[in-house]
């Protein structure tokens, strides 16, 4: 049998685009899940590959039940292409999650239908009962992470979010999760090299207000105006952690004017962010790739608490990675090594915060 993948049949992990029968995987780790008791699983599923070279192709990982690794990893080279998800001798009870793996920059993610040797899916994997906000760049997708400091190129094939600590601490707080993160892109700048001038073209605090703006775009190619609004009561997180700055850096180096237009825009992102989830805990943080950034960012959290004395908010400093003993990724972003040490640092403020065994 075949079965659209609406809310009714899967569970959805993130913010996605639904159109025209079409589910759009757009941000790092962005998933679906269904179950099934039966042999046989697979997945109508749809890309631009010609659009993009081969090194910007979309890649997305199979998931089995609770297994951390994924069964495999699959690169989008076609159009239009059933993928095999899910095959046993025996009829079993499993549980099916196809999870992006490449960024939204990159080309597109889109799920179709899904295939089933039986008449009928089960329930869709229950809700849990913690929800974490993830709002990030490149270190919060997992970008480079099984890379090298020797890479010339970026390639999604070595972008695995499952290895960043992102997707590490939600697992590890056993949290639903929803990232919105971006490589290159920051509060007030992107990245810029050794340019002189900020690139506010496309921000994290405007892309954070759409379901998946890449995808609007590029992909269907559509003014701003008519982007499809992220509707924030759909996740109600109880923490958001945001890491935000590694990219600003480029911009305001050590220039203190630069830093404290910075710090105003990153209280007033807090500000929207506090605004849209009342409830939510918020726990910043930086400095694994650069630390120039990081007492305006614990200045910025302290003058919003000082504002706004019912919010619980904390920053958390992050030690810079250590090339020597963990290694370098593509283009000097974090190995898992320290993602994982990174990771529990996270884990341990946001239980202290959280007050989470």
């Amino acid at each position: 049998m075949n079965f659209l993948p609406t809310e009714d049949h899967v569970k959805v992990s993130g913010r996605t685009i639904y159109r025209d029968n079409v589910r759009y995987l757009g941000y790092s780790a962005t998933s679906i899940s269904f179950c099934f008791t039966g042999c046989k699983a697979q997945a109508v599923m749809i890309s631009d590959p010609a659009d993009w070279p081969e090194e910007q192709h979309a890649r997305v990982g199979i998931f089995v039940n609770d297994n951390p690794e994924p069964s495999k990893r699959i690169e989008l080279k076609e159009l239009r292409q059933t993928i095999d998800l899910y095959e046993a001798k025996t009829p079993e009870t499993v549980t099916i999650t196809i999870m992006k793996y490449s960024e939204p920059e990159y080309a597109i993610c889109g799920i179709e239908e899904l295939i089933i040797d039986t008449d009928t899916l089960l329930a869709p994997p229950a809700p849990k009962n913690r929800k974490i906000q993830i709002i990030g760049d490149s270190i919060t997708c997992g970008y480079g992470v099984e890379g090298s400091a020797s890479d010339l190129l970026h390639d999604t094939a070595v972008e695995n979010p499952t290895k960043s600590y992102s997707v590490k601490t939600a697992r590890a707080l056993d949290a639903d999760f929803e990232i919105v993160a971006w490589n290159g892109k920051g509060v007030i700048s992107a990245y810029i090299g050794e340019g002189d001038q900020a690139d506010d073209s496309w921000l994290v605090p405007m892309l954070y207000e759409y379901t998946d703006a890449g995808c609007c775009q590029q992909f269907f190619h559509e003014p701003p105006s008519m982007w499809e609004k992220w509707d924030h009561t759909r996740f109600e997180p109880d923490l958001i952690t945001v890491y935000l700055g590694t990219n600003d850096a480029s911009y305001t180096k050590n220039y203190p004017e630069r830093k404290k237009a910075f710090s105003l825009v990153y209280q007033g992102f807090l500000r929207n962010i506090h605004a849209k989830h009342p409830q939510a805990k918020i726990l910043c943080m930086l400095g694994t790739m650069d630390q120039t950034l990081c007492s305006t960012v614990q200045h910025a959290v302290k003058e919003f608490s000082k504002a706004n004395e019912d919010v619980s908010i904390k920053y958390l400093q992050l030690p810079l990675q250590d090339e020597e003993n963990d290694g370098i990724g593509t283009f000097w972003h974090p190995t898992e090594a320290t993602h994982e040490k990174t990771a529990q640092l996270v884990i341990a403020a946001a239980k202290k915060l959280m007050g989470w065994e």
